[in-house]
């Protein structure tokens, strides 16, 4: 019993480690890029470095970070990402995680054209269609 109870611990333990980094401030609207825009203003480039377990909590760090700017902007781009052994660590991540992005205010962050493909790959696209209904000779109109 003391075995299961022991196991399920470690278990508990590690599976709290990750996801520890919530979104504030409205960072979950931000859009990440996967190349460098075309049609957005660029605002800033920003450091962030981190100690956590997983990348995608030091990704969501990045992001709070830009939300808590005087300038947030709507989307980002991250160009640079590492990690760096943490030194006289008994407990806690291993690694940091050191991500440099640049952050761009864009008129439509969630359809934004790329520099990758030569700017013809678009992240989403809404795709209106309008049909035209002519009234005129209609025996009851429209």
């Amino acid at each position: 019993m003391k075995k299961i109870l022991a196991l399920f611990s470690v278990v508990a333990i590690l599976g709290g480690c990750s996801g520890l980094i919530e979104n504030e401030n409205g960072s979950q609207y931000l859009t990440q890029l996967e190349a460098e825009p075309i049609g957005c203003t660029f605002l800033y480039k920003i450091e962030s470095e981190v100690s956590v377990y997983d990348a995608d909590d030091a990704r969501r760090y990045l992001e709070n970070r830009i939300a808590d700017q005087a300038r947030p902007g709507n989307a980002y781009w991250i160009t640079s990402q590492r990690t760096r052994p943490n030194e006289w660590v008994i407990f806690g991540p291993e690694r940091a995680f050191i991500l440099v992005a640049n952050v761009y205010d864009c008129p439509h962050p969630n359809s934004v054209r790329t520099a990758k493909d030569g700017g013809t790959d678009v992240t989403s696209m809404t795709v209106v269609e309008e049909t035209v209904v002519n009234c005129n000779n209609q025996m009851y109109g429209c």
